[in-house]
């Protein structure tokens, strides 16, 4: 079993995490100026709260895993299992459709139900590790 962590894109981490502080800031101020209610207190505090677990809980925890007879995605409450033998395709990409991945450098994975795009820090190693689980599939390197 091997386990790749996700690339993190650096203006990604910038728009993410500046998201979060500019919300934060942004409620903070209303609170203080509008001089709310304990229940508006309370629920912009747990809006900020869950919004900052959430990102953390992606942040933190999207990697992929090539296992025994399977491909795990997991990002944060997305785990996805594709058997390699229904995997028919994987290629670089920077397609910038939502996905499980903290990156634009990403690989296309085709297979039978569909297709997922992740993003391992190491993409050539990912590849060449996928060819040797897949030897019926077309990996392209470039």
């Amino acid at each position: 079993m091997m386990k790749f962590p996700s690339k993190k894109d650096w203006w990604l981490c910038l728009l993410l995490w500046g998201a979060i502080g500019y919300g934060a800031y942004i409620s903070t101020y209303a609170l203080l100026t509008e001089k709310a209610d304990l229940l508006g207190i309370l629920i912009t505090v747990v809006i900020n709260l869950t919004l900052i677990a959430f990102i953390s809980w992606l942040w933190f925890t999207t990697y992929y895993v090539l296992g025994e007879k399977e491909l795990i995605i997991r990002s944060g409450p997305i785990k996805k299992r594709i058997p390699y033998r229904e995997i028919s395709s994987a290629h670089k990409t920077l397609n910038p459709l939502s996905s499980p991945a903290l990156s634009l450098k990403r690989i296309n994975i085709t297979y039978q139900f569909g297709m997922a795009l992740i993003s391992p820090k190491n993409r050539d190693e990912f590849l060449q590790k996928l060819s040797e689980r897949c030897p019926n599939a077309t990996i392209k390197y470039d």
